[in-house]
């Protein structure tokens, strides 16, 4: 019993050393549209401007990894020849989440104002 409730004790103190409540976040959470003042004063037409210009944001212009040439050849590479050309992988997955963090916030926006157009029934004809 007190074995227990020491390991107990353990377990829950070295949990909030390594990891501090809210410090690492695995999965995006949905994001509470921000209106600003200025998004209030914006007509449907400059709603749907902002939009367009914003989709551009949201484009991945890298390859996937099965279309990325360089992926075959750094593992082909690492077979033959050293295992350093492993670590292109690992560059490459790092280079998509940088991407990532850089649509994120155009996704967030366009879907703020096209909440801001459904309050204001833009869609309707």
């Amino acid at each position: 019993m007190r074995r227990a409730i020491l390991s107990g004790l353990l377990w829950a103190s070295l949990t909030t050393l390594l990891v501090p409540a809210g410090a690492v976040q695995l999965y995006r959470t949905p994001v509470a549209p921000q209106i600003t003042p200025r998004d209030l004063a914006l007509s449907c037409i400059e709603l749907d401007r902002e939009i367009t210009a914003l989709t551009p944001l949201t484009y991945s212009y890298k390859p996937g990894f099965y279309d990325n040439p360089y992926q075959g050849g750094s593992l082909f590479l690492g077979t033959l020849f050293s295992p350093w050309f492993y670590l292109f992988p690992a560059y490459d997955y790092y280079l998509d989440y940088r991407e990532q963090a850089r649509m994120i916030p155009a996704e967030e926006r366009i879907e703020t104002l096209l909440r801001l157009k459904a309050d204001r029934h833009c869609f309707d004809s």
